[in-house]
């Protein structure tokens, strides 16, 4: 059987308005905080240190595509680490430019990653992006409770600050718990997709092809518990999920030590997790752009930062992990279109799935 998947289509027109918006929101919570005391913290900045800031931010995604890696070549796909690593940093530019809680970006890994390894089989490749949607949540929820019981037993921590991170602690693993599930209970998934379909064909008018889907769920589940039992991929992906994580964390730290501040790691551990929860929701502006931007000088703040430090290292921070990441990963994209271009379309693909176990 046959199925196109399409690389999500970006919005120039849109993304740039809401950008505008985003940032206008984010200049505005400046504003009153005092422009000219966030420009004196930032001119302050060592940009030797800073500059390890974008290192960290690279070592990330290498970090998380040696993840994927580790799930894909069990799968028996034959792809480089650097194709890899181009897809997923596709992928964080078609997230951070088309909010949509990650589907858009996760969307693009399926479709380069069909285009490039070839003999693609959409149960098998949505399966190992689903596990590692799963093994990189596992760091983010250890970080955050660790950070969280540092942040309570050394601080006084502001009550809407606790309620926060235990907010995000409850979503990720409330969200986790049912993904994981979903994933791996047949009768449930079935139940689901079956009311999508219900529900496109009653507002469509137009007969879905169940038999499809069915096949591609059960095949899906099964690479699923393929990958469940192969322990050593496991392990060497969730190693490489943790030092994607660390790395992450680190940017942040390298932007505090390059104005002087000095933070303990594990409230970064609490605060980065939480501000990269809120970066992955369906937001509507780019990035979580503004939110978040405001929320992370909130929260450094509620750690003892001050105030106007607190602002010029998320502004730091948000440089060389948003701006730098959808950057690198439009250039990215842009070769990989030109790169799948030489071989047919390059809006579709077509990904065939196995008839049988």
């Amino acid at each position: 059987m046959v199925q196109d998947v399409e690389l999500p289509t970006i919005d120039a027109t849109k993304s740039t308005g809401l950008v505008v918006l985003g940032l206008s929101a984010y200049f505005a919570y400046l504003y009153s905080l005092g422009f000219g005391e966030v420009a004196v913290s930032l001119s302050q900045v060592n940009l030797a240190i800073f500059g390890l800031a974008f290192l960290l931010s690279l070592l990330n995604v290498v970090f998380n595509a040696l993840s994927w890696k580790t799930l894909v070549r069990e799968l028996d796909y034959r792809i480089s680490l650097l194709d890899v690593f181009f897809i997923y940093m596709s992928s964080i530019f078609l997230n951070n430019l088309i909010p949509s809680g990650s589907v858009s970006g996760e969307t693009g890994r399926l479709y380069f990653l069909s285009k490039i390894a070839g003999n693609a089989r959409l149960d098998s490749s949505t399966a190992s992006v689903a596990a590692t949607r799963i093994i990189t949540a596992i760091p983010f929820v250890l970080g955050m409770s660790l950070g969280l019981a540092y942040l309570i037993l050394r601080y006084e921590i502001p009550s809407w600050a606790l309620t926060t991170c235990f907010s995000m602690i409850f979503l990720m693993v409330s969200v986790g718990v049912l993904f994981v599930g979903v994933c791996f209970s047949e009768n449930l998934l079935q139940r689901m997709v079956n009311a999508v379909i219900d529900q496109v064909e009653w507002i469509f008018h137009r007969s879905v092809n169940r038999n499809f889907y069915s096949d591609t769920t059960r095949q899906f589940q099964q690479s699923m518990l393929l990958l469940r039992k192969r322990n050593r991929p496991l392990i060497v992906s969730s190693f490489w999920a943790f030092a994607g994580w660390l790395s992450l964390n680190l940017v942040a730290f390298a932007a505090f030590r390059s104005l002087g501040v000095e933070v303990p790691i594990f409230a970064i551990f609490a605060v980065y997790s939480v501000i990269m929860v809120f970066q992955n929701l369906p937001l509507i502006l780019p990035g979580g752009l503004g939110i978040v931007d405001i929320l992370m000088t909130a929260l450094f703040t509620a750690v003892g930062v001050s105030l106007h430090d607190a602002a010029a290292v998320t502004i730091l921070a948000r440089v060389a992990q948003l701006w730098f990441h959808t950057l690198v990963g439009g250039i990215c994209t842009a070769y990989l279109l030109r790169k799948v271009s030489k071989g047919g379309t390059i809006r579709s693909v077509s990904i065939t799935t196995a008839t049988g176990p």
